[in-house]
């Protein structure tokens, strides 16, 4: 019975009585509005002394960078979102590295007493904000400081930092081309000139100054023949060498991920299609409907091969680093390229073989003037190729990169962002109402005292014998009525409990 008892005390006491709790808040209106308004004051005293920051806002387009063409894959763009997202990430990391940002550092901040500037990380974390538009190739560029005309100065020495290194990365991506292309063309002339010496001097000695039409047109074909041998060594040679660059910067992070088999599927109809384009050779025009066919099927199959690598990288790049996401399509890539040249490479040599067993039908003067005139042929087309693309690295040296361009300048922000005023005052009201409100109500429920008779008879189930009335307490005024004083209302509740 006791136990039960207990229980429905327990019971009760889990019991949260809303009219109660409303009459518990009415009894505390005075803390309640005195600690909603020291809330306020203290909001008021922060937005006082608070110093406001202003943000200003730039907007820039991001393009997918285009390369000389010298590479089939990297020529041709396919238009992938996830390159130019890839893209977009990898111009982010560039405008807030720190060789931007500890320049505009130091101009628009001052150092403290030892001498020391703010430090990177913190100033780029509390200041410089980028932000891409969904599904376009714009960028936002936030900055902040404690001026308006502050932030407008930081935004712009932000952007014009970034726009100049892009500038100083292309140029000397172009430098290192250029200075290998220059030397290769000093060498290449050398081989030319004796190619012609030795050509010159062989028609000397054996009296040949006029080759048979029979003899021009092997000439001709075996000049073109050699001409694509030459084209599709260098494009192997560069492919090579970027994928050894690529390799050496990844290390272990990514160099061992394998191409899908769907990547694997593209490269081989890709060389097979440029091998049986490589067949074509001296034998049909690019304007040939065959040609043209077999072209667009190429840059079908070279279009699906880029989407297929951008998935890939996105999926299976061992970290979100864009840098790294790009060296890996660069790896796979450049895979593709190596694959196609070496299967080109396979069909050229069966239209070499062709050419020999012509030539073989020839006597021995006039095949030692092919042979000269096409190694002259040979010598020509490398140093002309060599010298074109000289002449664009050169162009492409000196001029500022097109991909990033701003399309709004940094603006001057009329109004703070921060502190914003109508928001702290409501939180700070808020804050001070429900604050102080929970206060009374938790200390109320946690008042374990008996306080009233009902108390005593609620949570002890005792009776009530009598009550000792607070000593502030007095009989209602009124006819026939006095007032009574403490020690009359004591006498008469104890003689009250000692007649019951």
């Amino acid at each position: 019975m006791a136990e039960d008892t207990r229980k429905d005390i327990s019971k009760e006491e889990e019991t949260i009585d809303l009219v109660e709790l409303w009459h518990t808040i009415r009894e505390h209106t005075s803390f309640i509005v005195k600690t909603t308004a020291v809330c306020i004051l203290l909001a008021g005293l922060y937005l006082a002394i608070a110093t406001p920051t202003y943000q200003s806002v730039a907007l820039l387009r991001v393009k997918q960078s285009q390369g000389l063409g010298d590479s089939m894959l990297s020529s041709l763009a396919s238009g992938n979102p996830l390159q130019s997202k890839q893209q977009m990430s990898t111009d982010a990391e560039i405008l807030k590295s720190r060789q931007v940002v500890i320049p505009v550092i130091e101009a628009t901040q001052e150092p403290n007493d030892e001498g020391k500037y703010p430090e990177y990380e913190g100033f780029v974390k509390k200041h410089i904000t980028t932000t891409p538009f969904k599904d376009t190739d714009i960028m936002q560029v936030a900055m902040t400081a404690d001026t308006s005309e502050g932030a407008q100065e930081a935004n712009t020495l932000l952007v014009n930092g970034f726009l100049k290194r892009l500038t100083e990365l292309s140029q000397n991506e172009k430098k290192v081309i250029r200075q290998f292309l220059e030397k290769r063309v000093v060498s290449s002339k050398k081989e030319l000139q004796a190619a012609e010496d030795k050509l010159q001097a062989y028609q000397s000695d054996n009296k040949i100054f006029s080759p048979t039409d029979q003899m021009k047109g092997l000439t001709d074909k075996i000049s073109m023949l050699d001409k694509a041998k030459a084209e599709n060594q260098l494009n192997l040679e560069t492919a090579k060498a970027a994928l050894a660059s690529a390799d050496g910067q990844l290390s272990s992070a990514g160099i061992s991920i394998a191409d899908s088999p769907t990547i694997q599927k593209y490269k081989t109809q890709l060389a097979e299609l440029e091998a049986e384009k490589a067949g074509y050779v001296g034998k049909y025009t690019d304007e040939h409907p065959k040609m043209q066919a077999l072209n667009k099927q190429i840059q079908e199959v070279t279009s699906s091969l880029n989407t297929e690598i951008d998935k890939v990288v996105s999926q299976e790049a061992p970290s979100s680093n864009p840098v790294q996401q790009g060296l890996l399509a660069s790896k796979f890539k450049n895979e593709a390229q190596i694959a196609v040249a070496q299967s080109k490479s396979g069909a050229l040599a069966q239209l070499d073989a062709e050419a020999d067993k012509m030539m073989e039908q020839f006597p021995e003067q006039q095949k030692g003037y092919i042979q000269l005139k096409r190694d002259q042929d040979v010598a020509q087309e490398i140093y002309v190729m060599l010298s074109k693309r000289l002449e664009e690295a050169k162009v492409a040296e000196i001029m500022v990169p097109t991909e990033v361009q701003v399309i709004d300048e940094p603006t001057l922000p009329e109004k703070p962002i921060a502190p914003r005023k109508l928001l702290t005052l409501a939180i700070a009201f808020v804050l001070g109402l429900f604050g102080s409100s929970a206060f009374v109500i938790a200390r109320s429920l946690l008042n374990r005292k008996v306080r009233t008779a009902d108390d005593v008879e609620k949570y002890l189930g005792l009776p009530v014998l009598g009550v000792i009335p607070k000593f502030e307490d007095q009989m209602e005024d009124g006819p026939g009525h006095s007032k009574q004083s403490w020690w009359d209302k004591l006498k008469g509740g104890l003689s009250w409990r000692k007649r019951n």
